[in-house]
């Protein structure tokens, strides 16, 4: 497995983005652990085919666990390099408030709009927060992001999606 190249075009990685690594990788075990745990609360089904439902929470957080291992061996092999990046700024700081901001009013709006104007809406601002501008591009990939979510949960997976209550 290679590590991909930084600026300079050596292979490593600055102390700081080795510990952002360390320590999401560890949040992320963290969460993984404790959705584990809190399936044993789920109801147990008394057919023998049936996998029941703790089944899938737990092989989706068995497999976290094990990705977010192997980004903590890979950090840990990758030789610390120099970090001549800049400090985020307060730019950087207000775009990540931006986004929570967004995700917040994509939440509420959920209520009322439903899912899928919503999510159209937040995905297109949280693209161009990100420095994705592309005027076609972005309502392109949201709608068709939106719809594959929509429609995997909807028709696949049986779940029912917030259609709001403007729509109602």
């Amino acid at each position: 497995m290679s590590n991909a190249p930084v600026q300079g075009g050596g292979a490593g990685a600055p102390l700081s983005t080795k510990i952002a690594n360390l320590v999401i990788a560890v949040l992320l075990i963290a969460v993984a652990a404790a959705a584990i745990a809190s399936t044993g609360d789920f109801p147990k089904t008394m057919l023998a085919a049936d996998v029941g439902p703790a089944r899938f929470p737990i092989i989706h957080a068995s497999v976290l666990i094990v990705l977010c291992l192997i980004l903590i061996a890979n950090t840990l092999r990758m030789p610390t390099i120099a970090d001549d990046t800049p400090p985020v700024g307060v730019a950087g700081y207000a775009g990540v408030a931006l986004g929570i901001l967004a995700t917040a009013a994509c939440l509420y709006a959920m209520e009322y709009v439903g899912y899928a104007v919503a999510t159209v809406v937040y995905m297109a601002a949280l693209m161009w927060l990100m420095g994705q501008r592309s005027p076609l591009w972005n309502p392109v990939i949201a709608v068709v992001v939106t719809a594959v979510i929509y429609f995997t949960f909807q028709s696949a997976l049986q779940v029912p999606l917030p259609v709001g209550s403007l729509f109602e």
